[in-house]
């Protein structure tokens, strides 16, 4: 990670998807909807009362995961709804280890490992030679479409945030 000063690239083609990103990010911001740029979306409501959200691990409401994950998966919503054409924020605890054959997400997905260890790899079957391995405080993203697969080997904790509508969509069923 470079330091207040040095250059956000080394290369010239690392400059060029930089600026590439930024003028998109930046036509997007003041544009219309197109392919390109999809519409804006929706930050979850803050009551005009308040100033912040704010959720204590102790008070965390923890439910089943949806059905296409393991079942030894709980899952906590944080802030807004994975179901929805909006931004959340999740958390994920297993209690067991497990396995999440190869799949994708139609939109990046942004993972904070909290507790535990997560293995991720990438391609259309799991090899587990292949994984690399996250602790807590490790942060990754998946990108879209990408084929990948989770390995989880003891209990975890992590915590995705992401725009919905968040789906699990297995290479086996493409």
């Amino acid at each position: 990670m470079p330091t207040f000063g040095e250059p956000l690239y080394a290369s010239p083609m690392q400059f060029l998807l930089l600026a590439s990103c930024l003028v998109l990010a930046a036509g997007c911001a003041s544009s219309q909807v197109t392919a390109d740029c999809p519409s804006r979306i929706a930050e979850v409501d803050i009551p005009e009362s308040s100033s912040q959200i704010a959720m204590r691990q102790g008070d965390m409401a923890w439910g089943p995961c949806p059905p296409v994950l393991p079942a030894e998966c709980q899952m906590a919503i944080l802030e807004g709804d994975p179901r929805s054409e909006s931004l959340f924020t999740v958390r994920f605890r297993t209690s067991a280890p497990f396995v999440l054959t190869p799949h994708s997400h139609p939109r990046h997905e942004r993972v904070t490992i909290l507790e535990g260890r997560v293995g991720v790899g990438f391609g259309d079957e799991l090899v587990r030679d292949e994984i690399s391995w996250f602790g807590p405080g490790d942060y990754y993203v998946n990108a879209k479409g990408s084929h990948h697969f989770v390995v989880v080997d003891a209990p975890a904790l992590l915590q995705i945030t992401g725009v919905g509508p968040w789906q699990v969509n297995y290479v086996d069923n493409e």
